[in-house]
């Protein structure tokens, strides 16, 4: 096949070069004059392709446009539209920058276990997605898995995939088989009628090849292959990495189970079973940190413990370590920092003694650069002061001896405090949000004319609320100045919610993430504003590479309100390394009250027991007034 030259024209898309190319067609990266946006499209001439019919060929291409198209999903590569130009079909879809999972195989140390377990959960809840409507895909495998520059995975190719309840035949088509044979499922490979399962079994494949760098059944002939997927069980995952949780050995026979009744049902019980793997290594990744920040090993019944570590983003395959001189000329600003933290921390336990200090909720992640503009801490009872981590790696250690950051990096000292919490009634405890002192508006804590910023980069105008679209999805957010969680949380998507505001105003957002240029958008709240809740889809600029935490999406939403029931009864909730209270105190009859908008991350820990980290979207239009948090907490 030909391939078209860069300026040269499809339908109405200019192709600018190729992506890659196969036995079946060309995809080149193209732009769309009309949206002003790269697409990749994916090319065909049926007659040039051997081996079936050109109308088999053209059906089945079409059929991929049309299965994707009925699926919305961030996880989900969308489909723009299709077309004919002469005798070559085209599909025109989202231009994902990123490279494909194959890239990071072949070497179990390739990537971190969160961020391997982080890969597999999206694409599960990609295929639940597409599962819920009725799409199979029948070729999941690492190629057609697309891992983001931002940590985003993308799952492709539908191309062989059919509608649930389609009888076809998956072996054979025209004499040769159809799909990836080291990734099907026994009843795929016999030809049976398949549901979901059968895509979380070849999931499954690809969770051990990522974890162990082999794959669980390695026949070098087809009829090995079958045999093996057929009759025979993929060897110990520990045996190749010895490294692993104990839990994979177990993780991995049910989700590669022969029968199909043993395996998970759907993508959620999928995502359980890796949740398994996940909460060991977040364990024993919490337990590193707690030993490099000197954190006792052990404290009274009352002493909290380090909140789990969120997932990191995806590295990219071989990125350069950052040059010697480069390190070392950001010590002189790492130290001054840590001077000025240090101070203030001293001020406020002198301060502490006179006045009570509210519990504070604090942006997740913070650079040594921009803790120099934090916010003034907030303090548990300490021993002594000393150089402490960023506060996306401070533990929620033990409360006579931690000393926690609560930073807004975009807001001046002198605005920064902390509000004291209004007197709460008999029945409640209130946890105020971090913010200057001032009297909350009815539907969000912040002000209602804040300044001007230097800088803005967009302008959005809407009735009443706005909803984040943007890239990255781990990007913080900052209202007017205030710490409200991520993207993520805000997308109205998977547990998050819109952003809403009480009245006309004119207000500020600023994105930040480590490696990033800061975005700033400003929201005009109008009634005469043409929609109701626009998305902020931006993008922010990457400067370089550089580590941040992932965060999960929120556990629940609420207006405010917060009921535990917790074993064992002695646990306690922490946020920010300070103890707010025993959880078996925050029941029915007296919850515990949060305020937003703002997603408040906190931790349930008890003496001898495994802590859980539990984030909680506070909004006046969560839905709900109440969420009802339920956890057995296990032993250690």
């Amino acid at each position: 096949m030909s391939l078209l030259a860069a300026g040269s024209k499809l339908g109405r898309f200019q192709i600018a070069s190729v992506l890659g190319q196969g036995a079946m067609g060309v995809v080149y990266l193209a732009h769309d004059p009309e949206i002003g946006r790269p697409v990749a499209i994916k090319t065909v001439r049926p007659e040039a392709v051997g081996g079936e019919s050109a109308q088999e060929i053209e059906a089945r291409f079409l059929k991929e446009a049309k299965l994707a198209g009925r699926l919305q999903h961030p996880n989900i590569v969308t489909v723009y539209d299709v077309g004919r130009a002469g005798d070559t079909l085209f599909i025109a879809m989202e231009y994902v920058d990123g490279r494909p999972l194959t890239r990071y195989l072949g070497s179990p140390d390739a990537l971190p276990l969160a961020v391997k377990v982080a890969i597999v959960r999206q694409v599960a809840e990609a295929l639940g997605h597409a599962h819920e409507r009725g799409v199979l895909h029948r070729d999941v495998k690492p190629g057609n898995i697309l891992v983001g520059a931002d940590g985003r995975v993308k799952v492709t190719d539908f191309g062989i995939g059919k509608f649930t309840g389609a009888t076809t035949s998956e072996l054979t088509r025209t004499g040769h088989m159809v799909g990836s044979p080291a990734y099907m499922s026994p009843e795929q490979v016999r030809g049976e009628k398949l549901d979901g399962r059968s895509d979380l079994f070849s999931l499954g494949i690809v969770l051990y090849e990522l974890l162990t760098g082999v794959r669980p059944f390695p026949g070098e002939s087809i009829t090995t292959l079958v045999y093996q997927i057929l009759h025979t069980e993929p060897r110990d995952p520990l045996e190749w990495k010895s490294d692993l949780p104990v839990a994979t050995r177990e993780v991995i026979a049910r989700l590669l189970a022969k029968a199909p009744e043993k395996r998970p049902a759907d993508a959620r019980e999928f995502v359980r079973e890796l949740s398994r793997i996940e909460k060991i290594q977040r364990e024993s990744e919490m337990t590193r940190r707690a030993l490099r920040a000197g954190a006792p090993a052990a404290a009274g019944p009352a002493a909290t413990v380090p909140a789990p570590p969120p997932v990191p983003a995806v590295p990219a395959p071989s990125a350069p370590a950052p040059a010697g001189p480069s390190r070392r000329s950001g010590m002189p600003i790492v130290l001054a920092a840590l001077a000025i933290l240090v101070a203030a921390t001293l001020f406020l336990l002198r301060q502490r003694r006179e006045a009570p200090v509210a519990v504070a909720a604090a942006p997740p992640s913070v650079t040594p650069a921009l803790a120099s503009t934090s916010a003034a801490p907030a303090v548990a009872p300490a021993a002594a002061a000393s150089p402490q981590p960023s506060p996306a790696e401070s533990t929620a250690s033990n409360a006579a001896e931690a000393i926690t950051v609560a930073s807004a990096p975009t807001a001046p000292p002198a605005t920064a405090r902390p509000r004291t919490t209004p007197r709460p009634k008999p029945t409640a405890v209130s946890v105020a949000a971090a913010a200057p002192e001032r009297d909350p508006a009815p539907a969000a804590a912040v002000p209602s004319a804040p300044a001007k910023p230097d800088r803005v980069d967009a302008s959005y105008r809407t009735r009443r609320a706005v909803r984040f679209t943007s890239s990255p999805q781990q990007a913080r957010l900052y209202l007017d100045g205030n710490y409200i969680g991520i993207a993520d949380d805000w997308d109205n998507r998977g547990g998050g919610s819109e952003l809403a505001f009480a009245k006309p105003g004119t207000h500020y957002v600023r994105m930040e993430l480590p490696g990033y240029r800061p975005f700033v958008v400003q929201i005009d709240v109008s009634e005469d504003a043409d929609k109701d809740s626009p998305s902020v889809d931006e993008e922010m600029d990457r400067r370089e590479r550089a580590p941040y935490d992932h965060l999960p999406a929120p556990a629940a939403r609420t207006t405010g309100a917060v009921e535990f029931s917790i074993q064992p009864p002695e646990a306690t909730v922490t946020e920010n390394g300070r103890v707010i209270g025993a959880a078996s105190s925050f029941g029915s009859a007296s919850p515990l009250q949060l305020t937003g908008p703002t997603v408040h991350d906190l931790v349930i820990a008890a003496s001898g027991y495994r802590p859980k980290l539990v984030r909680i979207l506070v909004a006046p239009n969560a839905g709900k007034d109440r969420a009802v948090i339920t956890e057995t907490l296990k032993k250690d």
